[in-house]
């Protein structure tokens, strides 16, 4: 059995009015057709993806190409942020700081008014078996975010376990395939983006 696991594509930011929820950008958007593109001929059997605008929307461009189920499961949105909504350069701050601490081991530093690691991994750990069990046993695709794609790996793949909390590397529509069984699986893929091409935000 094969599951890819892939981050959304780019998002709009800042976005005011929705700030924990974001549509696609235009690069985004992009983005979203060339990983459909990059799928077709792979034979999935669903498409999985949070409630969330940005994560839907990259899902509905792989289901849509492929012509397979969408699935849509509310458990699987992004860590609450809390106060760092709406985002700007202070929260980012905020968020490195968080993000470190989780680094160092402490899961339960997170965002006032929002999640922390801990409460992700609550959330999100008991929903990887049920998603397992509706494959029943086809390739499918999940598309998540970063912070719950971490989770889902650590639960999927025992050597990612010691990761948990640390950056695994999740470019927008990077895909990491995993193959296994189970809770027993390994990576085959990771954080591949080479269907992006020039679709791909580059630093300066």
């Amino acid at each position: 059995m094969r599951v890819l696991v892939i981050r959304h594509a780019e998002q709009e930011l800042p976005c005011a009015p929705a700030p924990e929820d974001p549509p696609l950008s235009r690069m985004g958007q992009q983005q979203a057709q060339r990983l459909a593109h990059a799928l077709r001929g792979r034979h999935l059997g669903l498409v999985v993806s949070s409630n969330m605008i940005r994560a839907r929307d990259t899902a509905r461009a792989i289901a849509s190409c492929l012509r397979v189920p969408h699935v849509v499961e509310a458990a699987l949105a992004e860590i609450g942020l809390g106060h760092l909504a709406p985002w700007g350069a202070a929260e980012q701050v905020e968020w490195n700081r968080i993000t470190a601490s989780w680094a160092a081991g402490d899961l339960t530093r997170g965002c006032r008014g929002g999640e922390n690691l801990t409460d992700v991994i609550a959330r999100v750990s008991p929903l990887v078996p049920r998603l397992l069990s509706q494959a029943d046993g086809r390739d499918f695709a999940l598309v998540g975010h970063a912070v719950v794609n971490g989770v889902i790996l650590s639960v999927l793949c025992p050597s990612l376990r010691s990761q948990l909390g640390k950056d695994l590397g999740q470019s927008h529509t990077g895909i990491w395939e995993l193959a296994g069984e189970g809770t027993e699986f390994r990576v085959l893929r990771r954080d591949d983006t080479r269907h992006l091409g020039e679709y791909v935000r580059r630093a300066p």
